[in-house]
């Protein structure tokens, strides 16, 4: 059996600063820098923490003091200041074991494709089983792959692209792919996913594929997109399923 981690409740929060790493591991800072996804101010931290305000601007002043966040002046009140985070996020340590086991091999390490594949599976497992995740890293890895591969494709249009794309997934082994098209997001199904191939994780873990389709559509549409991985094999579903929203 899996074991089941409460991920909201996560210990430890990994940064890279201009000052070198810094870990953080006081609950109230990891609560603060949740609700650091855009700028916030000391009175909304304030309030949704439940503490009081000398106890929020010490944590804050740790922080800023550590170059984890920074902070503007609010538009509307210049009293007031919006913080937000400043420091690269590189991941995070859980306080238990993400998987049981470490993955057999299962590729063919007499030929480099099969060695590299086996190599960052056995890499990503031997992190993730010591509660070690650096999504974050392998997101930023995808997406200037992503990038990079989509200055290869000749497509001008969504359809053309999409063709391609997923000619590329199959020509590169990464799986196959079907694509839902709706108004405002793309769904992308990906059938035998290498990344996540007899993985049994409990976490969605196909982080580099969802870093590739971010930088191929962030560059197809000229403007961030984001994509999130709502199914993964990994986690016993049976596809892979990202949805990009334009």
């Amino acid at each position: 059996m899996i074991p089941i981690n409460i991920y909201e409740n996560t210990k430890i929060k990994i940064y890279s600063t201009s000052d070198g790493i810094k870990i953080v591991t006081s609950p109230i800072k990891i609560q603060i820098l949740n609700m650091l996804t855009d700028k916030v101010s000391e009175a909304d931290i304030v309030k949704e923490t439940g503490k009081s305000k000398s106890t929020i601007s010490v944590h804050l002043k740790n922080l800023l003091d550590e170059r984890i966040i920074s902070y503007k002046a609010h538009p509307l009140d210049r009293r007031s200041k919006l913080f937000y985070i400043y420091a690269d996020y590189i991941g995070e340590i859980y306080p238990d074991n993400i998987i049981y086991a470490l993955p057999e091999i299962e590729q063919d390490i007499s030929n480099q494709e099969g060695l590299f594949i086996e190599i960052y599976r056995q890499f990503k497992g031997l992190l993730l089983h010591h509660g070690l995740d650096v999504s974050p890293l392998e997101i930023i890895t995808g997406e200037r792959i992503g990038k990079k591969t989509y200055d290869e494709f000749k497509a001008e249009t969504l359809d053309e692209l999409l063709d391609e794309l997923k000619q590329r997934f199959i020509d590169l082994g990464l799986g196959d792919l079907s694509i839902n098209i709706t108004d405002d997001s793309l769904m992308f199904k990906l059938k035998e996913c290498h990344e996540c191939y007899n993985l049994e994780y409990n976490m969605a873990t196909c982080n580099i594929v969802k870093g590739m389709l971010k930088g191929i559509f962030s560059a197809f549409y000229k403007k961030a997109v984001s994509v999130e991985e709502v199914e993964c094999c990994s986690k016993y579903d049976d596809h892979c399923t990202f949805i990009v929203e334009k």
